[in-house]
């Protein structure tokens, strides 16, 4: 496959204070967006903090959309004109480049993008600093145990997202995984530069060999936005 804008593959992923929710839903479904999805997620900061900086609360709502880059660009586009994510306590978004998908949702994807009606403006998303995506997850319980070693690291926040634990036996055998029923899935947006260390220490205090049985791991992000309004306001 032609490795280019119309034909790149992307997943685009949202963290936006829950009041926001209408409006991502709105401009998703106005944008014909084909492939998305919402679930609902908690963010890391304490009740304080949320009065300090005069802007949403703990609940989150979570995206997570399939599209090729120039529909990632068009939305991004667009979720800038709608919301101020330069505002501390709004939300964050990235990309995350796909290295594989289905030929029937391929097909459906670049239908979608010959659709989408984006006129001539060309749009360049680019970032201080590349940005990584940390993905934990462990036994229920131990959000707060993996945000502390987090930012113990560096790490500016966190979004916990609920979620239902399935393996095999093999994974019980080789990895010494019991999967309870329920886990803590920890999203963490992060430097590049502070990413070994953060994984370093989720590991140490939540990993395979500790009650919150953790595993970690990282994907490279094409594009952030909002993430400096955390980083200004934690410098």
């Amino acid at each position: 496959m032609e490795d280019s804008p119309v034909t790149r593959l992307e997943v685009l992923i949202t963290i936006m204070d829950y009041g926001l929710r209408n409006v991502l839903s709105k401009l998703f479904t106005k944008s014909n967006m084909p492939v998305f999805f919402f679930t609902h997620g908690y963010g890391s900061a304490k009740s304080t903090i949320y009065d300090i900086l005069g802007y949403g609360g703990p609940k989150k709502i979570v995206s997570l959309s399939i599209q090729t880059r120039n529909m990632s660009n068009y939305i991004l586009k667009q979720l800038e004109k709608e919301i101020d994510l330069s505002k501390p306590g709004t939300g964050i978004t990235c990309t995350i480049s796909l290295s594989s998908i289905n030929s029937v949702l391929l097909k459906t994807l670049k239908e979608a993008n010959e659709n989408l009606q984006m006129g001539s403006e060309e749009v360049t998303a680019t970032s201080k600093a590349p940005y990584h995506l940390i993905v934990s997850i462990v036994n229920t319980g131990y959000f707060e145990q993996v945000m502390e070693a987090a930012k113990a690291a560096g790490a500016t926040g966190g979004t916990l997202v609920h979620a239902r634990g399935l393996g095999s036996k093999e994974a019980i055998k080789y990895l010494g995984i019991t999967m309870q029923p329920e886990k803590d899935l920890v999203l963490i947006l992060a430097p590049a530069d502070k990413r070994h260390a953060i994984m370093e220490n989720i590991t140490r205090e939540v990993g395979l060999n500790t009650p919150g049985k953790g595993i970690c791991f990282s994907l490279p992000v094409n594009s952030a936005r909002g993430l400096e309004a955390l980083l200004d306001n934690n410098g």
